[in-house]
């Protein structure tokens, strides 16, 4: 390689970096060190002033350049590659619009399914005295129930490798695996000071995103956790349940949801959304409005009075049906204003097993709002009642929305004050 600086070129070129960084108020001394002059040139002016850019070619030329001649050790052109395409996506400035590498897309894909390849667990969000992830529940039939798990158990060692202080995802992410393959756990059961082994062959399990509960006087209570592939089915089979222990009043928990498909939000808000009324609007860049509509056969028949709570966490497919519900009236929207995500992402897979998740409509509610959040307007869906939770609340498990929606439901059937159960502690499935 040359060294190839004439004055002349030197003097521009150092007089543009030195201006730049002047206005810009970088001219520490400790910066131009790190970042000043190049050292060596490969030619005395760029390739190509004055050309039309060619993406695909510049793209190529830079991997190349990187593979052959970077002093760092460069990771293989899949990674460049991926990287790339992260970094193509960033500039359009829309957090939703993402890049999924083939592990992300896979496990999209079996979340929107309904189920995942583990062991079938429920871990606490909330680490032991101990500083270590704890079982919250095993899942029925699943391999961790089998092998005789239970709700308390501490996860000490998985695959021989300690996971004191990990947090529950970087436990989760470590547990999970192919079905078919085997994870080796050290557990201490609760109030044991030993140690046991245990391995267990991951296997596909069903992901529980519907709980359900009868509270009292004929009110019933139903919380959603996502929107995927499964929640209206297990929706129909929740509330098929509770009419048979007699329910007369219904409360649906949307707090903390994030969303999920779009056909799954039409289908639940279908169940309590009257016949032939809009459920959501879609608008594309081009296209005629698309005014989606109830499936009527899915229809309740509204004769059962119902709640909708929301909070801050509740977006995406969550704020379709509680707009819908509050839109065509079906129901009483309880809480504080939800997140604020009225746009549509459409998935396109790659070839090499990866996937684009790019922005291309957004959604009205039935009645023509916009509820998209921007860096100008809140956005979100305003409740109905304005019920907030205050920090010594939520330590105490005291749950004063649920309170709220079960009073209105009350004073609509007539009934006696209620005494609902606490509400459920967030929790992670490997």
């Amino acid at each position: 390689m040359k060294l190839s600086t004439p004055r002349a070129a030197a003097y521009v070129l150092a007089g543009t970096v030195v201006a730049g960084s002047f206005a810009a108020g970088f001219f520490e001394p400790e910066l131009r060190a790190q970042g000043g002059l190049p050292e060596l040139f490969v030619r005395s002016r760029p390739v190509g002033v004055g050309k039309e850019l060619e993406p695909l070619n510049a793209y190529q030329r830079t991997v190349n350049l990187i593979l052959e001649r970077s002093l760092t050790a460069p990771p293989s052109e899949r990674r460049l590659t991926f990287a790339a395409i992260r970094g193509l996506l960033s500039t359009l400035d829309d957090p939703y619009t993402r890049f999924l590498d083939p592990a992300e897309y896979a496990e999209m894909r079996q979340r929107n399914q309904g189920e995942f390849d583990g062991i079938g667990a429920e871990l606490s969000t909330e680490t032991g005295r101990d500083g270590f992830v704890r079982i919250q529940r095993t899942i029925p039939g699943g391999p961790a129930q089998k092998a005789g798990l239970r709700s308390g158990d501490s996860i000490v060692q998985v695959n021989g490798r300690a996971v004191k202080g990990l947090s529950v995802d970087q436990v989760v992410e470590i547990i999970r695996g192919r079905a078919g393959t085997v994870v080796r756990l050290k557990i201490r059961s609760a109030g044991s000071k030993s140690l046991k082994s245990i391995t267990l062959k991951r296997a596909p399990v069903p992901i529980e995103i519907v709980h359900s509960r009868m509270l009292e006087n004929g009110i019933g209570y139903i919380e959603l956790d996502e929107f995927n592939e499964q929640t209206d089915p297990m929706l129909e089979a929740a509330l098929a349940n509770l009419k048979r222990n007699q329910l007369k009043g219904l409360v649906l928990d949307l707090r903390g949801n994030p969303g999920g498909l779009l056909e799954a939000a039409i289908d639940v808000s279908s169940r309590f959304v009257p016949p032939q009324r809009a459920v959501v609007v879609i608008v594309e860049p081009g296209q005629e409005p698309d005014r989606r509509t109830t499936v009527g056969k899915k229809y309740l028949g509204g004769a059962i009075p119902l709640v909708v709570l929301v909070n801050r966490t509740s977006a995406s497919a969550s704020e379709i049906v509680s707009g819908a519900i509050q839109d065509n009236k079906s129901g009483t929207i309880v809480g504080t204003t939800t997140f604020g995500k009225g746009l549509v992402q459409t998935v396109i897979p790659l070839e090499f097993g990866a996937a684009c998740v790019i922005t291309t409509q957004k959604y009205l509610t039935p009645s023509g709002r916009d509820i998209n959040r921007t860096r100008d307007r809140r956005g979100g869906i305003e409740p109905d009642v304005v019920v907030e939770v205050t920090e010594d609340e939520f330590l105490a498990r005291k749950d004063p929305q649920l309170l709220k929606g079960i009073e209105l439901l009350k004073s609509r059937l007539g009934s006696q004050p209620l005494k609902p159960a606490p509400a459920r502690i967030g929790a992670s499935v490997p």
